[in-house]
């Protein structure tokens, strides 16, 4: 074993070591100043990719195919170029002025100078690539259906904002410095008189949210509009006076969320709906998010199911429309208070309320694996990092089919790639263009079960 003077001198040869690669990284990018490249195609997390002429590759946001940009600074690793600043020196065909005027500072519309009516098919582009180079799934040759927002503009009925010195906005890119937009481009009228309330509270009274951390307004279906306050740790929260138009539900802290009377209600399908609390997921796209409701109530009806497993329930957004379409089965979320809302919201419908479980996916699975249950659907819609542990278990209890939603490509085909491998078929896959002007692509993928013919039933 080395002594500590050795080891002293390891790390401190090492930190040189490391110091001089940045260096020499910095010395390469600056080389690279003035250069002038044409941005060849769109990529995954809304970047854009280019070569130099000796053939390296360049990554650089806010651009488009077409672009010719000029590089200002970058800094360069093992080869990849990442473009820290450029300016367009020659505007691609596909570019457009964007509707909203701090789209340069804000950190959520990245696509919104592309062309709206170009977007869904640079989307679908990316999956493309993402399925090829994850999952080595050439999906090429096989048209992708995608479900299009019927207009790229005010259709967030959720946003979430931060709060700053009193302040109200959104983070710029890449930073936690505040963008504070009057009006927001994607949000319903509702959300952005309710965001133009709030503003003008703060501008008559500075001091009225200082002890906010966060804040998210959302709007259900009914048209009611609630409003998340996130306390900041140590602050105790203060009396919040607001004018009452439009009329605001507010509700400040994860405590007071618990209350039924303020949870709201969201339609999923003609004749079910989910109760979502203050502060709990729900899609910023309702519109989208029922057309998925019902391609997901349509496939496994047109399967045979009669029994599921939906892993990452939420409120009960899959899990309540396949109770209501007759199948049996259980639901998994690792938020209590979600759970829970499930569970009340299927027992004021006359569903079987006894199914919804509180946990850890993973675990769960695990122990109805060791209770030999088994499904004929398995549901998995996990966060944006994908499902990032029991990946194996949750498949493992999927009897006939396993369909999954995403909202990231890239780990979707990360775990798409594992499905393959235990032997699982791809059979049918569907784009949802969820959230327009930006780069994201919510995906519906639909998988035959290695092990298919068990008999159908309740699990």
């Amino acid at each position: 074993m080395s002594s500590g003077p050795a080891r002293a001198r390891a790390r401190h040869g090492h930190a040189a070591t490391s110091h001089a690669a940045t260096s020499r990284a910095a010395k390469s990018g600056e080389a690279l100043s003035g250069t002038e490249v044409e941005v060849e195609k769109l990529i995954a997390e809304g970047n854009a990719l280019a070569r130099l002429a000796d053939g390296r590759v360049v990554i650089v946001q806010g651009a488009l195919p077409g672009d010719r940009i000029t590089i200002e600074r970058a800094s360069e690793s093992k080869g990849l170029v990442r473009v820290l600043a450029h300016r367009v020196s020659s505007p691609s065909p596909l570019r457009v002025v964007p509707a909203c005027p701090v789209f340069s500072e804000c950190g959520g519309c990245d696509w919104m100078m592309l062309r709206a009516d170009q977007q869904p098919e640079h989307k679908l582009a990316v999956l493309r690539e993402a399925l090829l180079r994850t999952a080595r799934l050439d999906w090429s040759g096989r048209d992708i259906p995608i479900v299009s927002s019927p207009s790229p503009q005010g259709y967030r009925r959720r946003i979430r904002l931060q709060v700053a010195g009193g302040r109200i906005g959104f983070f710029a890119r890449a930073s936690h410095q505040l963008v504070e937009p009057e009006h927001c481009q994607v949000s319903s009228p509702a959300l952005n008189l309710a965001l133009t309330e709030l503003r003008q509270l703060t501008r008559r009274q500075p001091a009225a949210l200082g002890w906010v951390r966060s804040l998210e307004l959302r709007e259900a279906c009914d048209g009611s509009l609630s409003l998340y306050l996130e306390p900041a740790p140590g602050v105790p929260p203060a009396e919040l006076q607001l004018s009452g138009t439009p009329p605001l539900q507010v509700c400040v802290g994860a405590a007071a969320a618990e209350s039924m009377a303020l949870w709201q209600r969201f339609e999923l399908t003609p004749q079910v709906y989910l109760l979502a609390p203050p502060g709990c997921f729900t899609q910023v796209h309702w519109q989208l998010n029922r057309a998925l409701v019902a391609q997901v109530v349509a496939g496994a009806r047109a399967r045979g199911a009669t029994s599921f497993l939906d892993a990452y329930a939420g409120c009960g957004n899959f899990a309540l429309p396949l109770l209501g379409a007759g199948l049996s089965g259980k639901a998994i979320e690792s938020h209590p208070l979600a759970i829970r809302a499930a569970s009340e919201a299927a027992r004021r419908q006359g569903l079987p309320a006894q199914g919804f479980l509180s946990g850890d996916s993973a675990a769960r699975g695990r122990e109805l694996l060791r209770q030999g249950q088994r499904f004929d659907l398995v549901l998995l819609d996990p966060p944006r990092a994908g499902v990032k542990h029991g990946l194996a278990e949750l498949a493992a209890l999927a009897r006939g089919w396993l369909v999954m939603c995403s909202c990231n490509p890239v780990t979707l085909a990360r775990d798409l790639k594992a499905l393959l491998e235990q032997g699982f078929v791809l059979e049918e896959l569907t784009a949802f263009d969820m959230f327009p002007e930006t780069h994201h692509l919510e995906t519906l993928v639909w998988l035959r079960a290695p092990r298919e013919g068990a008999s159908a039933g309740g699990a």
